[in-house]
């Protein structure tokens, strides 16, 4: 196999790639990566940085740079046309369509150089795609090598197999705001669980970081220029597409395509701006418009469902493959909608719940378990999460404080104190110890601070934060979004880390400052 690692990025600062192709360097398998460097033609200093970078790691099988031009159109399938959004999906887009010119052409030079080319001797191409802040484990190539040749051995077909490794933001976790690690913790059990989910047959979708085999990449044309969520936007487009491929090749509507767990786990960083506490607040509020302008894709999705059941005969639809459909199609309505829905509702109960003196008619004031057996007359107080409060608000928020720190502990915490080992393991979370006399035993732990932490965020914090970051955001997406349709302006802040130099802040990529490090590739 050969990996081909695409870095989609713009006006970051050359110690930030730096830091992530330094890491890159440490993976198993490094010297066959191929790495392109996807920058963008309307930063000044692109072509400085690329090529001092691409200087200094000669340690790849290849490194290139390939700068996204400015200006270009998205072509729809009814002929109409739109300016791309200046973003990650466009860029992306541009630089995958390069990385499969130069297969090609390799390929070509290799079919000249030799009259007869064995097919199974060329590499199958496997392309990973990673923000400009995002450290891989140091074992991640080696795994979805490992588990490619496993499913061919076995008869499974992993040409149309997405990777993805739960994405936990926690590289500055004790610098940055609260306003960011509140959004910190659902971001981690959501994509955590929902990959962890999947080795249980649960349905997820890529976010982020992922890989994918080139073919699929190529065939599905995953990446359009006018979308936010291009990571979502990728695995609905190569679903519909491998449903198009059996229809047409085995009359049966099916859709081989899937996401497969890496659990080594690959981290970020979250939004931390070097212009102040409060820049941070506005600059988060910038990233979360962006996130709920994911909403967009369930557009796409039932667009697309509805196009596909429309032109399929019946014959062709199996009662699996629709629940399969259904799940497709219910994700991003879980993830903008539903949850939304969910906090209005309960934020509408315990304001009911309050100001009736802690009493709600027809619900239970306390909850005994003998009673539940009987429990018809207050079967919908249950289902709208009324049972004295305590399932919807006390039981999560332990879950989300224990799971939070179990996650940080093992991923972080733990692997930091073997610094010597990899980028991955330094990247520690900067959690620092508390110095005083009075704590005893629990003097200088980084575990006790983290715990004290989360016990902050989510009991004092979280509630506020997420009722204007989480549900007042998602509104307005929804306004945006049948307003506008995808015409957003993408946007992203700072996410600089401890010992950071300070950046630009016009940048859609992942962060604009990034922790000083020396780094010597060879």
């Amino acid at each position: 196999m050969r990996h081909i690692v695409v870095i989609p990025n713009y006006k970051e600062p050359e110690n930030l790639l730096d830091d992530t192709l330094k890491s890159l360097s440490e993976v198993t398998g490094s010297k066959d990566l191929w790495v392109i460097l996807a920058m963008e033609a309307r930063e000044k200093e692109a072509e400085a940085k690329a090529k001092n970078l691409e200087e200094k790691y000669t340690c790849f099988a290849k490194i290139m740079s390939h700068f996204h031009p400015e200006n270009l159109e998205e072509i729809h399938l009814d002929g109409s046309r739109e300016a791309e959004v200046k973003g990650k999906a466009s860029n992306l887009k541009s630089a995958v369509k390069k990385v499969c010119e130069e297969v090609d052409k390799e390929t070509t030079d290799e079919e000249k150089g030799s009259k007869t080319v064995q097919l199974t001797s060329r590499p199958t191409d496997v392309l990973t795609v990673i923000d400009a802040d995002v450290i891989l484990h140091p074992m991640y190539f080696a795994h979805i090598s490992r588990e490619f040749v496993a499913m061919k051995e076995n008869g499974d077909d992993p040409s149309y197999t997405f990777w993805q490794a739960p994405q936990l933001p926690w590289r500055n976790f004790y610098t940055c705001p609260v306003v960011s690690r509140v959004w910190g913790y659902i971001s981690s059990l959501w994509e955590f669980g929902g990959v962890a989910g999947l080795m249980y047959g649960s349905h997820h979708m890529v976010f982020s970081a992922y890989t994918v085999p080139l073919e699929l990449a190529r065939e599905a044309e995953c990446w359009d220029g006018d979308v936010i969520a291009e990571d979502h936007h990728a695995f609905l487009k190569a679903w519909f597409y491998a449903v198009f491929l059996a229809v047409q090749k085995e009359g049966t509507a099916c859709s081989r395509v899937q996401v497969r767990p890496v659990m080594l786990p690959s981290k970020s960083t979250l939004v931390s701006s070097d212009d102040g506490y409060w820049s941070s607040w506005a600059e988060r509020w910038d990233q979360a418009k962006r996130h709920a302008q994911g909403v967009a894709e369930l557009s796409y999705a039932l667009l697309a469902a509805w196009d596909m059941l429309s032109s399929l005969p019946v014959t062709s639809l199996g009662p699996t493959f629709l629940w399969r459909l259904l799940k497709i199609v219910f994700k991003p309505f879980m993830m903008h909608i539903v949850s939304t829905l969910q906090a209005i509702s309960l934020l509408v109960l315990t304001l009911y719940w309050l100001a009736n003196h802690n009493q709600i008619p027809w619900c239970p004031d306390h909850i005994v378990l003998t009673d539940m057996g009987r429990a018809g007359d207050t079967l919908l107080c249950g289902l709208a999460g009324a049972w004295v409060l305590a399932w919807p608000v006390v039981i999560p928020f332990m879950l989300l404080i224990a799971s939070n720190f179990v996650m940080i502990r093992i991923c972080f915490l733990l692997p930091g104190e073997r610094p010597q080992e990899s980028s991955w393991h330094r990247a520690d979370g900067d959690v620092a110890g508390w110095e005083s006399r009075f704590l005893g035993p629990l003097f200088g732990s980084k575990q006790f601070a983290t715990l004290c932490l989360l016990l902050f965020d989510v009991v004092i914090c979280f509630g506020p934060i997420m009722a204007v970051y989480g549900v007042l955001v998602e509104l307005v997406a929804y306004c945006n979004v049948l307003l506008k349709g995808n015409r957003f302006e993408y946007k992203t802040a700072s996410k600089s880390l401890a010992n950071s130099v300070a950046a630009s802040c016009d940048s859609y990529g992942a962060t604009n400052s990034a922790q000083e490090t020396s780094c010597d590739p060879s």
